[in-house]
């Protein structure tokens, strides 16, 4: 008979400020205080309301679980975020491959099955509310996130505060030396050297010259100013 696995899954996005290093060291901390080797730890990068298949390792994970094989996490939304889905998820795991269930969250105990035997029907609904309510107070948690998130970002605007990125200001003489480098007198490397420019910053400004029409080629293909007399 094969041997039990223990499998770690992480989850990212690039709005909850957690990475994936941070849960792997979580999930492999736990395996050494537990004297368990963990065989892989399925990683994705990819919104937590996602559905299970339009993810790219979560599928596998479920795939590669066998019964007796145990799962850990750094946190349950890790699987999901949406009500339907953390419990579809979780009862994929528990009830259909028979497998353990761990999550390294403290407030999170009551759904693990790691080394707790097997749970009573009892229990087993007493886990299914847990989770159902969890699943719900994380949906509204990522509602009241975005609110405030929108409610802070209007109330800058009305104070006058400029969103997004600073604007890029344009060197004074920058049109001179860019027609330089345009027209082969100077290198851009050169002509970036001399407006203290970042070469995307310095690339963005010489595009958006070309593209407002500010420079054009004469009769001879070289680059002038537009308004050039």
């Amino acid at each position: 008979m094969a041997e039990n696995r223990i499998y770690g899954y992480a989850r990212v996005s690039k709005q909850d400020g957690m990475t994936i290093e941070n849960q792997e060291f979580a999930i492999n901390k736990w395996a050494k205080e537990n004297n368990v080797i963990v065989s892989t730890i399925y990683k994705d990068h990819c919104q937590g309301d996602t559905p299970v298949n339009k993810r790219q390792q979560l599928p596998v994970l479920l795939e590669n679980l066998r019964e007796g094989d145990t799962v850990v996490v750094f946190e349950c939304f890790r699987l999901h975020r949406s009500p339907s889905g953390l419990q579809e998820v979780y009862r994929e795991i528990i009830e259909n491959k028979k497998a353990e269930f761990v999550s390294l969250n403290p407030m999170e105990q009551i759904l693990c099955t790691y080394k707790n035997g097997n749970d009573d029907i009892v229990q087993q609904g007493f886990k299914q509310i847990i989770l159902a309510v969890m699943s719900v107070m994380g949906a509204i948690e990522k509602k009241n996130i975005s609110v405030r998130t929108k409610n802070s970002l209007a109330e800058r605007k009305a104070k006058g505060v400029e969103l997004g990125r600073p604007k890029l200001v344009k060197p004074q003489g920058f049109e001179e030396v860019c027609l330089k480098a345009c027209n082969g007198e100077i290198s851009h490397v050169k002509a970036m050297e001399m407006l203290k420019l970042k070469k995307t910053s310095y690339y963005k400004l010489v595009k958006q010259l070309q593209d407002d029409g500010d420079i054009v080629r004469d009769k001879n293909n070289r680059f002038i100013l537009a308004n050039a007399p």
